[in-house]
């Protein structure tokens, strides 16, 4: 009975490297919560108290919330609409909805809307910047 060995190393190595990656990435996904998490404390912030001075490795940035807007697909409302299963939705299956003329795609502009949004903005401070920031008492 003759067993190969390096299969089995193999196979193991393998094995460990895999569990590695996923571990991994559901440490990934939890840091990205965490970011999420305080970014939304910074921006909270700004918007009761004002612009706010940071520093990022001895560098002064000014930290400030710009509104933003993002497109977005309703594929809800689309699948509703259609009577189709929003996981048939995807782009082949959004495609061959045209092709069988149950849509346009005038039509599906109709289902495009904005979502306001708001981001973190993170500059350098100029001199400026810092000067009326000693003017006002918070640095």
């Amino acid at each position: 009975m003759d067993v190969n060995v390096n299969t089995h190393l193999k196979q193991s190595e393998i094995n460990g490297l895999f569990n590695e990656m996923e571990q991994l990435k559901n440490k990934r996904k939890q840091d990205l919560e965490l970011i999420q998490k305080k970014e939304a404390k910074i921006i909270e912030h700004i918007l009761e108290h004002g612009n706010v001075l940071a520093y990022k490795d001895d560098v002064p940035h000014i930290l400030s919330v710009v509104n933003t807007h993002t497109r977005k697909f309703d594929k809800a409302k689309l699948a509703d609409d259609t009577g189709r299963t929003q996981t048939e939705l995807n782009v082949v299956g959004i495609a061959e909805l045209v092709e069988d003329n149950q849509t346009s795609s005038e039509e599906l502009e109709d289902y495009f809307y904005e979502e306001p949004n708001q981001k973190l903005k993170a500059r350098k401070a100029k001199k400026s910047d810092m000067d009326l920031l000693r003017s006002s008492g918070r640095i």
